[in-house]
């Protein structure tokens, strides 16, 4: 009798498992359930930053014969100077992967290691349209990374991004070599932030944390202000019994993006991780002293948030917003239910 494999089993897990019966159809179930971060080349990804279509250097020829080489996202190590990573999944894979002559190397070294012949992988694609989790179904969900500590300062300072975090389904704890991938981060900083260099990014951070930039935000409209809050109270963002009350600093919302700021920079290699670690840890000691508890960091985020865009209505931001506040605050996994805001003041 075969090990049942629990739902809740990682990825790892049940590629583990397959390869353990020997099963080809479960081994593809599991990968099709996620995206794959597949080894390509950093300057061709830097030359084809407008051109999604571009070669990627993908594709390796070893000896004569071509293999490409992919982790799934709880394996993900330095890929050193020269290469970089792209999310797929198996279909986008034999799309930008041509031609079809190369065998598919899924976690290379660990012990489920799968190799697999393009064809097969084709066929199995062809057979199985409705099993492959596309890219664009990612988001609204909780989810981390085993190589990476769930409990410190690091990691409550990392929770201070969580909103972001969950909202693109990354993992919440980690700051890596990726985040969603190397162009996709590229792009980002670049078409979301004007960065493409260290230094614009260093001043984004400043303008982020520096008391004299949020004291430049537009005054808000009281009345928009105590809108917002009364729906934060009847949806138990806030305490239902704190009318009246001063509405929570919206520096959170800053704080948010800052340990995000980090994260892409560190992924796009604008920093390294050291820096990036120091100036989330810093994020982190700021928020702690700013806030008493993740519920007023919440709502300090959702409101900065509201007033930033100036949705006054609540008609477009609020409601995915009080969505991941509710995953935060009700997945018995999340780090708002396992950490205590106060230990990221280290």
């Amino acid at each position: 009798m075969g090990v049942v494999v629990p739902e809740s089993a990682t990825v790892e897990q049940r590629l583990r498992e397959a390869l353990r019966r020997g099963d080809l159809d479960g081994y593809l179930r599991a990968l099709s359930d996620t995206h794959v971060l597949v080894f390509g080349s950093r300057r061709l990804a830097d030359e084809s930053i407008n051109d999604p279509e571009a070669p990627l250097g993908l594709v390796r020829d070893l000896g004569g014969a071509t293999r490409v080489f992919a982790v799934t996202p709880n394996q993900t190590v330095d890929p050193g100077p020269y290469l970089v990573y792209h999310a797929m999944t198996l279909r986008s894979m034999l799309r930008r992967c041509r031609p079809l002559t190369w065998q598919l190397v899924v976690n290379q070294g660990t012990d489920h290691e799968g190799r697999i012949p393009v064809k097969k992988l084709a066929a199995w694609v062809d057979q199985h349209p409705d099993e492959i989790r596309p890219l664009g179904d990612y988001g609204d969900r909780l989810t981390a990374l085993d190589s990476w500590e769930r409990t410190g300062p690091l990691a409550t300072a990392l929770a201070c991004g969580a909103h972001l975090a969950v909202q693109n389904e990354v993992p919440w704890n980690a700051i890596g070599e990726v985040y969603n991938d190397y162009l996709a981060d590229a792009r980002l900083l670049r078409d979301g932030w004007q960065i493409t260099d260290s230094g614009q990014w260093r001043a984004a951070l400043e303008d982020l944390l520096g008391e004299r930039s949020r004291e430049q935000e537009p005054a808000a409209d009281p009345a928009v202000v105590a809108a917002h809050l009364a729906a934060m109270r009847r949806d138990g963002i806030t305490d239902p019994d704190s009318a009246g009350a001063a509405p929570p600093p919206g520096d959170a919302w800053f704080y948010g993006r800052a340990v995000n700021l980090a994260r892409w920079a560190a992924a796009t290699r604008l920093c390294d991780q050291d820096e990036a670690r120091e100036e989330v840890l810093r994020v982190g000691s700021l928020a702690a002293e700013r806030y008493r508890d993740w519920r007023e960091f919440s709502a300090g985020y959702l409101l900065g948030r509201l007033l930033h865009f100036g949705d006054a209505e609540r008609k477009q931001y609020y409601r995915p917003l009080r969505k991941v506040h509710r995953i935060l605050c009700e997945d018995p996994a999340s780090p708002w239910r396992t950490l205590s805001l106060a230990d990221a003041a280290g």
